[in-house]
């Protein structure tokens, strides 16, 4: 499950470089070539997501898709510290104070060395992949910065050797998944035009991207520096202020917002149940993980004041039975009577199979924590909820009506945020009221919102001819790397040289008849006609 370090830190290096360096020392000339019998002539797709690597091999289909953690952990072995890698990271069993080390923060990747350690392992051990002889769909973050994006191409062409490579945004991939995948979209105005709006609320941040005529709308992209990382810190506050000290267990407290969290209708309504004492459906008990009996935390069911019930009724008897001997003795003449011994307590039966377990209650944290996507206000933040940073996305210069209209007609919510119950309605709801009523606006949450971009990128793998079409072959990268280094670095939105990054998500569909493209605009969007 890795390799054992003691407390010493024996070896190489020092403290400070954390579990990467360690990684880097064990396994480096282990992971620097493919493993024997590794898969050859295929082509890898990877949406690397700042929580967790969804990755797989596009000639396997959808189902051979993997989710592994994205970074490098520290488990408890006895009395030794074990360093676990991507998806061995599934495989520890106590959680407790589980430390995950990320090569990812906010979003962008800075820390190159522990992020060749982690896609080492992903494309030797978890995909069994020659990478020198495969082919490779990657996902990048958008507006990363020229220094990034230079260190992703080195990393692909110069230390795994991939034959070619396309890099993608999610935004862009999950697009071309959104109109794959719904067949009965197929003659619908926004496919054939290529235009929406991608909400992506991951791990590290929310990004609207506009897209318009199957490319990024690169002025109207806006974000939101809120997601998943950002809600699992306030909820461990919370926790920790009011309850137990929980800000080392970020892998616990992650399970606790993913199984108790929710959206809100109205927050002030939430509130106002808390206050209900009998009956109140909001509170909520998470039992956390002892490391021996129970190695995953799950939700108690039942109610906690119905497993206290009949408690204390002892002593009530008891209490009856002084207060009679003490009105027999008061004003008595003579000598007074001898007090019988109070009956001993029962003593609390404890069945042999019954375990002690330690609770976390939550009450208005579980609709609280999400409500600071809709209102970051909560929490200090300037910037505007999800709602909204969709219409700043939309309502910019670059953007006649017609087209503003057409990419409210297709709003596509993907990431892990997005599976908060009542997320969707509530985020319609609230988009509703900040457009025109001349616009007729359409939401959909993908089925699988978090794999969504890796979707994508399996099926622009698939699309031998685009995927041609668009790649950076080794050779070009060898042969170009001055020229696309600079061109990186001139920002420009239509490079001179070719980089390997997609420009436009799908080819131009067929042309529809002029009558069915007036039927659908009229169908639509009635109030511009």
């Amino acid at each position: 499950m890795g390799t054992a370090t003691t407390g010493k830190g024996k070896g190489k290096g020092n403290a400070a470089k954390g579990a990467g360096a360690v990684v880097k020392r064990e396994r480096n000339a282990a992971s620097a070539h493919a493993r024997p019998g590794a898969r050859t002539d295929v082509t890898v797709v990877l949406d690397a997501g700042g929580g967790c690597i969804k990755c797989g091999i596009a000639e396997d289909g959808a189902d051979a898709a993997v989710v592994v953690p994205h970074g490098v952990a520290r488990a408890k072995a006895g009395s030794l510290t074990v360093n676990v890698v991507a998806d061995e990271i599934l495989g520890v069993t106590d959680i407790n104070g589980l430390s995950v080390r990320r090569p990812v923060d906010r979003g962008y990747v800075v820390n190159w060395e522990l992020e060749r350690d982690v896609l080492a392992r992903v494309f030797y051990d978890v995909l069994g992949v020659d990478t020198q002889t495969c082919d490779l769909v990657i996902t990048e973050a958008p507006f990363a910065l020229p220094k990034i994006q230079s260190a992703l191409d080195a990393m692909v062409f110069e230390e795994f050797g991939f034959k070619s490579v396309v890099v993608a945004t999610p935004a862009m991939l999950a697009k071309r998944y959104a109109d794959a995948a719904d067949k009965s979209r197929a003659l619908d105005v926004n496919t054939t035009a290529r235009c929406g709006v991608v909400i992506d609320c991951g791990f590290s941040f929310a990004h609207a991207t506009p897209i318009l005529d199957g490319k990024t709308v690169a002025r109207g992209v806006r974000r939101l520096n809120l997601g998943g990382k950002s809600l699992t810190n306030y909820l461990k506050e919370l926790v920790s202020y009011r309850q137990w000290n929980m800000m080392d267990e970020s892998v616990v407290i992650e399970d606790v917002k993913e199984k108790l969290c929710y959206v809100a209708d109205d927050a002030m309504v939430e509130l106002a149940k808390c206050k209900v004492k009998k009956g109140n459906e909001v509170t909520k008990e998470y039992v956390l993980p002892d490391g021996i009996h129970v190695l995953r935390g799950f939700v108690r069911e039942d109610n906690a004041e119905t497993a206290k019930k009949g408690e204390g009724d002892d002593d009530d008897d008891d209490d009856d039975d002084d207060d009679d001997e003490d009105d027999e003795d008061f004003g008595a003449k003579g000598p007074k009577k001898k007090k019988k011994a109070p009956a001993p307590k029962k003593p609390k039966i404890v069945k042999p199979t019954e375990v002690e377990h330690q609770f976390l209650t939550l009450t208005n944290e579980r609709f609280m924590v999400p409500e600071t996507l809709f209102r970051p206000s909560d929490i200090g933040s300037t910037q505007c909820g999800v709602p909204e940073l969709v219409v700043q996305a939309v309502e910019i210069d670059d953007l006649n009506d017609a087209e503003r209209a057409l990419c409210y007609l297709d709003v596509i919510l993907v990431g892990g945020c997005t599976l908060f119950p009542n997320f969707v309605e509530r985020f319609e709801r609230e988009l509703r009221a900040l457009v025109s009523q001349r616009n007729m606006i359409r939401v959909r949450r993908l089925d699988d919102p978090i794999k969504a971009a890796w979707l994508g990128g399996l099926d622009l793998a698939l699309d031998r001819e685009f995927f041609t079409a668009n790649a950076l072959t080794r050779e070009e990268y060898m042969a170009n790397k001055k020229a696309i280094v600079e061109s990186q670095e001139s920002f420009e939105v239509v490079p001179s040289t070719r980089t390997g990054r997609l420009l436009e998500f799908a080819e131009m569909p067929e042309t529809p008849s002029e009558s069915h493209v007036a039927a659908e605009v009229k169908r639509l969007t009635p109030l511009l006609i």
